[in-house]
């Protein structure tokens, strides 16, 4: 889809406009970019791009392959402006995304794949786009995986332009024309089109699509505009100039709201504007409790363009760096490529650790290629750490990409879906195979840390023995809790049954702590309950020595440990271990503490921004 930027809306008397207003509606989605407006609304329709198949003679083949080329090259000028705008108005950091879109277009992988369906297959060029780059964004649409599905808006930003630029058919983003303060509403946005806008000319973002760790949602927050996303049917709902109400830190929008609504409005957004100057002062302060407990904070990343402004939120290191992403295409991308990606990652962060999780392939993330389709229980299936090891060729060759991009010594490595010592240690003697041929090759490799995730009930039970042979624990809480509970976490008809404060869940966080701690290794939290403000403190409290997360939710996290006694955690953490059930944890931490966060002032800018896989 491409993006129009005109307004529906008709000349009419004030009558008629009055009888086509939407009834006050209320909408939850998700909290893409917190804060609060109030405005009219400006619909953005969506238009679909037509692609016809042709079969060409030989004769027109070069001329297809330069129309592409060359649509390639202007593609590429307009994603270079529009980072250029982007490093102006929201910095280097946030301006990679488009780095990360020029990367895409010019992969040798993408642009063969092109050429080939026009000179192998004798199709088209717009043709030879839509199967290729379409083909991958049909898979990443299909896998179970919010952030997943956001990459494929970018890579239709990327079609579209593409289609555009072959056809001729004008710019993909034409230049709004509209006033102040409106709050624009469309099934999809991308990131582009938000450079597009000029600075205060809209108040707020709503959209039926998207989730909290998109692109757009990122420049959103970024730019300082709040935003609501997966709306669902926002985009049909509502009518040109109707007032709408955006609520980015909650996750709610209320078209056409009554004065109580309003009211409600003026106070929240005073009291965000408020805490949010104070929370900024939280950036430079260490992350320790009020009797001196230090606890790690560091942030969870996709993207290597991410590792840029981890510190600016305060983290000290990369926690998880998911690097599925890069197996995201048609194929297994090479040692060269992985080590650029690696390198990137770890050398922005110098010295800080960066966590570098092995190919995570199976389960909800389909990897052209590699990932076997039509697995009758994939979560429990041929994925994570059994791919590798099943896999030399693949599993090597990331290994080999990540200790050469080890220039700084700051990587560990992280282990997924460990189960046995067997498995361990056969990866342990992959990674050691890899190191010795490095250095007979005359590479000179620094020193590595090796970790594994704690994510399945059996590596809980011997949670004794793996902590003698790895040099720190990361629990995935998200399939510890999925395994331990045996719910589903994306099957919606049992979604009150996914507990994190399950007393079983709070045992195995806790025996995994106390082995960690017995041979001297630290445990890393990187599931969805280290953005959770009660499950932050029940962690602290369960002896949890980091915690990784969104880095947007650093600093939050951080003045919640800056306003606690480590004591205190402590017995409250050691008393919900002798509970019965997860509704007694969550009434007891509710009563506790709900009112320690609620004067925190931090549920505004926080929101629910915790992530939805490990």
């Amino acid at each position: 889809m491409t993006i129009s930027t005109k307004n529906p809306a008709s000349e009419t008397d004030s009558g008629a406009e009055a009888a086509r207003l939407t009834p006050r509606t209320v909408l939850v989605g998700v909290p893409a970019s917190p804060g609060f407006a109030l405005g009219k609304v400006f619909p953005i329709i969506n238009r679909e791009v037509s692609v016809v198949e042709e079969t060409i003679p030989e004769s027109r083949v070069a001329a297809e392959e330069q129309l592409f080329l060359k649509a390639v090259s202007k593609t590429a000028n307009e994603i270079a402006k529009i980072k250029e705008i982007s490093e102006s108005r929201t910095g280097l950091q946030d301006s990679l995304i488009f780095s990360t879109h020029l990367m895409i277009l010019k992969d040798p992988g993408l642009v063969n794949g092109i050429l080939d369906q026009i000179k192998k297959e004798h199709k088209n060029a717009c043709w030879a786009v839509h199967v290729v780059l379409g083909g991958y964004i049909e898979r990443f649409e299909k896998i179970d995986s919010p952030a997943m599905r956001d990459k494929a808006t970018d890579l239709r930003d990327l079609y579209n332009r593409l289609i555009s630029a072959m056809e001729n058919s004008g710019p993909v983003v034409e230049e709004l024309a509209v006033g102040e303060g409106v709050v624009l509403v469309a099934h999809e946005f991308v990131p582009s089109f938000l450079m597009s806008l000029k600075p205060g000319q809209v108040s707020a973002l709503a959209m039926d699509t998207g989730g909290r760790t998109s692109h757009v949602a990122i420049l959103a927050r970024s730019l300082q505009i709040p935003a609501v996303s997966g709306l669902r049917n926002i985009a049909a709902l509502v009518k040109p100039d109707d007032t709408i109400l955006v609520d980015g830190s909650g996750g709610m929008v209320i078209v056409n709201p009554n004065d109580d609504d309003v009211r409600k409005f003026h106070e929240r957004q005073e009291v965000f504007e408020r805490q949010r100057r104070e929370l900024f002062t939280m950036r430079r302060l260490e992350p320790m409790t009020r009797d001196g407990k230090y606890i790690t904070l560091h942030a969870n990343i996709e993207l290597p363009s991410e590792a840029e402004k981890v510190t600016d939120f305060g983290a000290t290191g990369i926690g998880l760096y998911r690097s599925e992403f890069l197996f995201f295409r048609k194929d297994v991308p090479s040692q060269e490529e992985q080590e650029y990606a690696y390198r990137q990652i770890l050398e922005t962060m110098d010295s800080c650790p960066v966590t570098i999780r092995t190919l995570d392939a199976g389960g909800d993330k389909l990897v052209s290629g590699i990932s076997v389709v039509n697995e009758a229980n994939p979560f429990m299936g041929w994925r994570s750490i059994r791919v590798c090891l099943d896999r030399e060729d693949v599993f090597c060759t990331q290994l080999r990409a990540m200790l050469l991009a080890n220039t700084k010594g700051n990587l560990r490595i992280l282990l997924p879906m460990i189960s046995g010592l067997n498995e361990l240690r056969r990866a342990k003697a992959f990674i050691n195979k890899c190191r010795d041929q490095l250095v007979s090759e005359g590479h000179e490799i620094g020193k590595v840390k090796v970790g594994i995730m704690i994510e399945v009930p059996a590596a809980v039970m011997l949670v004794d023995l793996l902590a003698k042979e790895v040099d720190f624990f990361s629990i995935g809480t998200n399939d510890l809790i999925q395994f331990t509970l045996a719910v589903d976490r994306t099957n919606e008809l049992i979604t009150e049954m996914f507990q994190p404060h399950h007393p079983a869940v709070l045992s195995m966080i806790y025996q995994t702590v106390m082995a960690a701690h017995r041979q001297g290794i630290p445990v890393a939290v990187c599931g969805e309950m280290s953005s959770d403000p009660l499950s932050v403190l029940l962690l602290v409290g369960l002896g949890v020595d980091e915690l990784s997360m969104t880095p947007w939710s650093v600093m939050a996290t951080k003045k919640i440990i800056r306003s606690i006694n480590f004591e205190d955690v402590r017995e409250t953490a050691l008393t919900v271990l002798q509970m019965d059930d997860a509704e007694s944890v969550n009434a007891f931490l509710t009563k506790k503490y709900a009112q320690t966060i609620s004067d925190l002032g931090i549920s505004s800018l926080l929101g629910n921004v915790g992530e939805k896989q490990n």
